[in-house]
Order: C-alpha cells, then sequence, then structure tokens
C-alpha cells in the first residue's frame, strides 16, 4: 500500500484560459433565450450540466381555519406560477 492520495491518480492538467475574454465574448440569443458563445454553444448557469426548463405549479386553495392564536382566516387561493428552472 502506498502513501499517495487515491486522488492524484486522475489528476489531470488543465489548460488555462482567460475567463474575462470568453464573457466578452458571449452573445444573448432570443432564440433560446440564454447566452451564445461564438462557437455555437450555450451557456447557463454553471453549477448544472443541464439546460434551464420552463417549469408550471398549479394553482391552489388554502383551507380556512382558526391559528394558532384563535384568529379566524378565510380560504384562499394561490395563483399559478410559471418560473424557470435547472433541468428536471
Amino acid at each position: 500500500m502506498t502513501k499517495r492520495p487515491f486522488l492524484l491518480n486522475f489528476k489531470q492538467e488543465i489548460p488555462c484560459i482567460d475567463p474575462g475574454q470568453e464573457l466578452e465574448d458571449i452573445k444573448y440569443s432570443d432564440e433560446f433565450q440564454l447566452g451564445v458563445l461564438p462557437s455555437g454553444e450555450l451557456t447557463w448557469s454553471a453549477r448544472s450540466k443541464k439546460r434551464p426548463t420552463s417549469c408550471s405549479t398549479s394553482s391552489r386553495r388554502i383551507k380556512s381555519g382558526y391559528t394558532q392564536s384563535g384568529k379566524w382566516k378565510p380560504s384562499r387561493v394561490v395563483p399559478a406560477r410559471r418560473d424557470r428552472r435547472v433541468g428536471k
């Protein structure tokens, strides 16, 4: 058994790029509604490898009842929402 750390077996050299240059070349695409690099690749959140998707939640009704302090709260409707989330 060697004392060499296990992760060093997978270590690779990565070429150094200038992030400032990459960000200046990004153009917004109305078709995809995302940033596009000159090479044609789409850019999105760095935290995910999936592109964003639209997600919708249906409207729902919250029941009426008494609160912990004893006040009466009538029922109400929470409206539907539509937002963009990282791919599901």
